[in-house]
C-alpha cells in the first residue's frame, strides 16, 4: 500500500525534511524523508547509539550547512545516501532506512514493515 507523505517541491536541496509517523508490531515510530540530490530518502528518526530522535526538540535533522544528517544529543553525523554515521558514538552504524517511492514529483510510503500513521 502506498501512502502519500507530500512533494519534492517541499524538500529543498539543502534544508528540511518531512516528517512523519510508521507503526511496526504495535509499536510508534518517528521517520522522515530528505533530498539528496534528486531522489527522496527515507529513515527512522532513531539515533543507533541510544535510540533517542535525531533532532531531539528541534525541528532540524540536517547538519548547519545542510550535507549531513545529525544528530543533535550526542553529535552523531551521517551520510544522507546510506544512513551510514560516519562520525560520532555511533560511527561505522547506520540509521534504518525506510521504503519511499518518488511518482511524478510526489513522495509515497511504500514499507511492507512499517504502516503509515495518520
Amino acid at each position: 500500500m502506498r501512502y502519500y507523505l507530500g512533494a519534492m517541491i517541499d524538500l529543498p536541496s539543502q534544508g528540511s525534511a518531512i516528517q512523519f509517523r510508521v507503526i511496526k508490531d504495535e509499536r510508534l515510530y518517528p521517520g522522515f524523508v530528505i533530498r539528496v540530490e534528486e531522489q527522496a530518502k527515507g529513515y527512522l528518526n532513531v539515533c543507533p547509539h541510544m535510540g533517542l530522535r535525531l533532532n531531539g526538540s528541534s525541528g532540524n535533522l540536517l547538519s548547519r550547512e545542510g550535507t549531513y544528517i545529525y544528530c543533535y544529543s550526542h553529535g552523531a553525523t551521517f551520510e544522507p545516501d546510506s544512513g551510514l554515521c560516519v562520525r560520532g558514538p555511533c560511527e561505522g552504524l547506520s540509521l534504518i532506512p525506510i521504503a519511499i517511492e518518488q511518482d511524478n514529483e510526489k513522495i509515497f510510503l511504500v514499507d511492507e514493515i512499517y504502516t503509515f500513521y495518520d
